[in-house]
């Protein structure tokens, strides 16, 4: 077999994930994003639009190294978690916000109050949204943490409501489904529902060692996952633990820049950005451009007979 990548010399688009809240509603076992609880920056209105008005000014306004070297055209900022919509009101005002100061705007969600939230969502404020759903079995769901206190987990019919709901409030959205493989999934076939759900981008990694340890899974077994969903016509997108490494632009709650690496368990951060600024609390992390545009890779795989 012989894989296949396309190959991209720089992006339209820059992605910065702000990590915006560790509060979720479900208890994942490898979820990485612990940060003890902090006071974490969205409490303030004030520090959250000075933390825009910074990422804004650095990256869009700007004319940096890294503007440069990636060749970008626009920014897109994607509010993940724990869960970004359990901050209910704030987590619209932050989507408009963004907006406002020439984001694109994007979030990574569980998908559960997307079909039970009391607020509506607010109409063109989201233009991609990324859904993480990992089984189409309620047992496995449960195994890996993805449900709540009351026994509730996103299904494939969750899922469908919950993306069909997007795309007739937010013009032009492009939806993406996030699967993370580990021990308890990596034998399911996503391809049926995939196919069904036509995402923009089906992105699957592989379960990071920050969690339950008997999640894990070899790197020839995530492959192996890769290998049985390519040739299918899937827009399958895979990211291995070493690709994940400082490949992300990452902002945890307290609004600091934060980094795996390559040479230690766990993670690097820097000062706060709101104190220091963009340029200063960049350079005190490690950021790898070429890893970064790797992610952004298709995979297409030929088997090609000798």
């Amino acid at each position: 077999m012989k894989f296949i990548h396309v190959e991209h010399k720089n992006i339209k688009e820059l992605v910065i994930n702000w990590h915006i809240t560790e509060v979720c509603n479900y208890d994942c076992k490898y979820c990485f994003a612990k940060w003890g609880r902090p006071k974490e920056l969205h409490r303030s209105l004030e520090e959250i639009e000075k933390l825009l008005d910074y990422l804004a000014s650095y990256f869009i306004k700007g004319n940096s190294t890294l503007k440069s070297e990636l060749g970008y055209e626009t920014v897109r900022l994607n509010l993940a978690g724990g869960e970004p919509m359990m901050l209910g009101s704030t987590f619209f005002i932050v989507l408009m916000l963004a907006k406002q100061k020439g984001f694109k705007t994007s979030i990574i969600t569980n998908g559960h109050y997307l079909v039970n939230s009391r607020l509506d969502f607010p109409k063109n404020v989201l233009d991609m949204v990324g859904i993480s759903f990992d089984s189409q079995d309620l047992s496995t769901r449960e195994k890996i943490g993805r449900v709540d206190r009351k026994g509730n987990s996103l299904s494939a019919e969750d899922l469908k409501i919950a993306l069909e709901g997007l795309i007739e409030t937010q013009k032009g959205i492009k939806t993406k489904i996030n699967t993370v493989v580990n021990s308890l999934n990596n034998e399911e076939d996503f391809s049926s529902l995939i196919c069904e759900l036509k995402p923009y981008k089906w992105k699957v990694l592989q379960v990071m060692p920050y969690g339950a340890d008997d999640l894990l899974i070899s790197k020839e077994k995530f492959n192996q996952f890769v290998v049985r969903h390519s040739g299918l016509g899937l827009p399958l997108f895979s990211e291995s633990n070493s690709t994940m490494t400082e490949s992300y632009l990452m902002i945890d709650p307290l609004g600091r820049f934060y980094q795996n690496s390559v040479s230690s368990i766990g993670y690097k951060y820097s000062d706060s950005i709101n104190q220091c600024g963009v340029e200063s609390a960049l350079a005190q992390i490690a950021f790898n451009p070429k890893t970064f545009l790797s992610r952004y890779r298709q995979i297409d795989i030929d088997v090609i007979e000798s």
